[in-house]
């Protein structure tokens, strides 16, 4: 007695004499169908918006003579970190909701604006303090005046300015993972 095997592209049978139904399709690729895409398009979010909670606070402390003050992100270049933080903030939560990852890589650029910002400031306390005075005095001191006032002061990187360079990097290594998955084929 022979056996019959079969060709490869017959369906075997149901014990009802029907074909069994084909699996359900497989979910399309998008942010919510990777939880590690989500994950980092959420981590982008939450340093975009320290980035952007750090544009409003303190970037420069002042010591003249035993007395402190400190001078807002918004009196220089906080104004600039925020307009790009809350732009790749927008990127970000957009690139969630609509589930497309092209517009959340596309947030790497304001990142990085905003972390090149952040950087500049916390290397040089100094920049923002000199505005801020010049800013105050109508441009009616002259380089040198200026020099010479700012020359007793002791200037240190606040806070805000950590929080603006922490944010920025983290929105920035969220931003480029995601990049680098955007550009990579489908399986």
């Amino acid at each position: 007695m022979r056996l019959r095997i079969a060709p490869p592209y017959v369906l075997p049978m149901s014990a009802y004499g029907q074909n069994p139904q084909p699996f359900a399709p497989a979910p399309t690729g998008g942010a919510a169908a990777n939880p590690i895409i989500k994950n980092l398009l959420l981590a982008g979010i939450g340093g975009s918006a320290l980035a952007l909670l750090g544009s409003f606070l303190a970037w420069t402390s002042v010591d003249v003579e035993g007395t402190s003050d400190t001078v807002s992100g918004l009196d220089g270049d906080g104004m600039f970190t925020l307009i790009t933080s809350l732009l790749a903030l927008g990127l970000l939560a957009f690139g969630l909701v609509k589930q497309n990852l092209m517009a959340a890589a596309g947030s790497i650029v304001p990142s990085l604006v905003t972390l090149v910002f952040g950087v500049l400031n916390f290397l040089d306390p100094e920049k923002l303090a000199r505005t801020y005075v010049e800013d105050e005095t109508g441009g009616e001191l002259s380089g040198e005046q200026l020099d010479g006032f700012m020359e007793g002061i002791d200037f240190s990187s606040a806070f805000g300015v950590w929080i603006v360079v922490l944010g920025s990097l983290v929105a920035v290594a969220a931003a480029g993972v995601l990049a680098t998955k955007a550009r990579a084929p489908q399986q």
